[in-house]
This record gives structure tokens, C-alpha cells and sequence, in this order.
């Protein structure tokens, strides 16, 4: 399906009056550029072909359905494009209120009070940007794994910038790793190694999401990650702090971010270089149903943890708006 959303943008124009061909010039991501008569209709009735227009939809795979979420003057429903991205709507005439929505990933945009005429057909561009929004990427914590004693360097780079570090941070973090897992740096030891950094996020399509009930978290955030490979001290560490996160909310959308995915949030650099870098992100929202288009469920990878190796994990909650 189609992409994704997050923080609210409201599009809201300025109301003009006249006609309906005369309006909505200046109100943003609405604009109806045609109107004319037909005295076929019933008096009290008009149309609307509706033109819907994002620089995203170019990625769209042909074929996938593109679903709008819309209501009429508070009238909710939902619609599927054409091929062309257009829709034909019948709506009453008269003072009428659009609101529109693409979805995860998609401004809402939300046209001023704009008067219908009766018996009319019309014919409107609807323009979707994006939606970005700022995240909190917490708590990224990052174990080093080896069977042998070694010293090492790493470096972070996130998307935006650092909010805490501990140990602190200084260009890198550099330090002894023990077999036990422990990290020694300036004569104190460490489990893991702790930042947080504010960033700039857009919900995008992905392999994966599921819904997930309240008394439902739990056993699936352990069995994902018991898949993947987390030993049980780091499930509990992720669990322990992400869970009460998770279950302050009847039902949540979640997506995993695996792998190569993760350097939207960060890019990691280790030497010496690991045998494996295994890094897993949670995002997630409170349930919505816009978010059913988007579920799909996919077993995450099997971490490499053999010889020297790294894992990272982090989450982020994000949000949605109501139409």
C-alpha cells in the first residue's frame, strides 16, 4: 500500500466568497480549478472529481491500491484511487468543509468552508506533502560481544544531535572489552554504551507491522526477540524499559527497523571491524486504524553472534493525528 504519517499539519485556506470556481485559489493543498453546470442533477446535488497529488505516490509499486481516508462535512469514509490518482465523488451543494489524509507519512489537508453550488460538476487538486516530525531516538544501548580480550574504538553518528551519552562521548568511545561483555573505559566499567539523540522522522513504508494488544506485548516482544538471538540479560533490558512504553496503550502499531534500516538513525564504525553489527529499532503508536493497511508480519533476522560482534538497540514513540 501506500505510504505513511505522523505529526499534524493542518492545510487551512482563507474563506472567499462567490463561486465555487472563483474559490479556494489561495487555500493550500485544496483547489478547485473547474466548475460548470448540469441541470441533470438533482437539485440539491453536485460532483466532484477529486485529483490527488504527492511527490511519494511516484514510488508507489503498480497495482498497490492507494487508499484516501476523507470526510465530507464530518462525514468519514474512505476511498481507492484510480490508476490516474483521481476519484469522482457525488456531495451535496452548499457550504461544505473537505478533509484529507494519504495515511502514515502524509500531511492532513483541510480545506476552509467553501461554498458547493447546486447542480455542478467540479474538478479539485488535492496535494499531500509529507510529515515529518521530532522523535526522540531512546535509549540506543550497544553491547560488545568477544571470546577474547581487545581493546577498541567506536563511533556514532546520528541523524540529529546527541542528547545524552554515557559513558560520555568525545568523537568516539574507546576502551577494552572483556569476554564477560564488560566495557572498560577510564578506569570504570560499563554493560553497554547509552545515547539519545532528537531527530527529524517520517513513517515510511516498511516489511513489516503488526497490532498488537495491551496483554499481548509482552509475549511478543519475547518471542521476536528470542528469534532474533538477544541473550536473555539484553531482553530484559529491552523489555523492561520499552514495555511499560508499549502497555500504556489498549493497543499499539508497531514496526521494526533491522539492519542497514537503522542507519536512518545512526551510523555506527567500530575498530577493530566486527565479525557483525546486529542492530534493532522499535517504533511504534498507538493503535489507529488507518495504520491496517500497513500490517505485515515478518520474522526478523537471525543476529550473527559469534566472535566479536556488536548489537544495538533503541525505539522511538511517534504520533498520529485524527481526521
Amino acid at each position: 500500500m501506500k505510504a505513511a504519517c505522523l505529526s499534524v499539519l493542518f492545510f487551512t485556506g482563507i474563506t472567499l466568497f462567490g463561486k465555487a470556481s472563483e474559490q479556494l485559489k489561495s487555500i493550500i493543498g485544496f483547489y478547485i480549478y473547474g466548475t460548470k453546470p448540469n441541470p441533470s442533477l438533482k437539485n440539491g446535488e453536485a460532483t466532484i472529481k477529486l485529483h490527488f497529488n504527492s511527490s511519494n505516490f511516484a514510488d508507489i509499486p503498480k497495482g498497490y491500491e492507494t487508499i484516501i481516508y476523507f470526510s465530507v462535512n464530518d462525514r468519514i469514509d474512505t476511498l481507492v484511487t484510480d490508476p490516474a490518482f483521481s476519484y469522482f465523488l457525488s456531495i451535496p451543494s452548499g457550504p461544505t468543509v473537505f478533509k484529507f489524509w494519504a495515511g502514515p507519512g502524509y500531511n492532513e489537508v483541510i480545506s476552509d468552508t467553501i461554498s458547493i453550488e447546486n447542480q455542478t460538476e467540479n474538478e479539485a487538486m488535492v496535494s499531500f506533502g509529507s510529515e515529518n516530525q521530532l522523535i526522540e531516538v531512546d535509549k540506543p544501548v550497544i553491547y560488545l560481544k568477544s571470546p577474547v580480550t581487545l581493546d577498541f574504538s567506536l563511533r556514532v553518528e546520528p541523524a540529529g544531535e546527541f542528547s545524552f551519552t554515557y559513558p560520555a562521548y568525545s568523537g568516539q568511545w574507546k576502551g577494552t572489552l572483556h569476554p564477560n561483555g564488560a566495557i572498560e573505559m577510564n578506569n570504570q566499567t560499563y554493560p553497554y554504551l547509552f545515547w539519545d539523540s532528537k531527530q527529524e522522522f517520517q513513517l515510511e513504508k516498511q516489511a513489516n507491522g503488526y497490532h498488537v494488544l495491551k496483554k499481548e506485548i509482552l509475549p511478543f516482544l519475547e518471542e521476536q526477540l528470542s528469534h532474533a538471538g538477544l541473550t536473555s540479560s539484553e531482553k530484559t533490558d529491552f523489555i523492561t524499559y520499552w514495555g511499560p512504553r508499549l502497555t500504556q496503550f489498549e493497543s499499539v502499531f508497531i514496526q521494526f527497523y533491522t539492519q542497514e534500516e537503522c542507519n536512518r538513525f545512526a551510523h555506527i564504525q567500530c575498530d577493530p571491524k566486527p565479525e557483525a553489527i546486529n542492530r534493532l529499532y522499535i517504533g511504534f503508536s498507538e493503535w489507529n486504524e488507518r495504520f491496517t493497511p500497513f500490517l505485515k508480519t515478518k520474522e526478523l533476522p537471525v543476529f550473527q553472534r559469534s566472535g566479536f560482534s556488536v548489537l544495538e538497540w533503541g525505539g522511538f514513540e511517534f504520533k498520529t493525528n485524527q481526521l
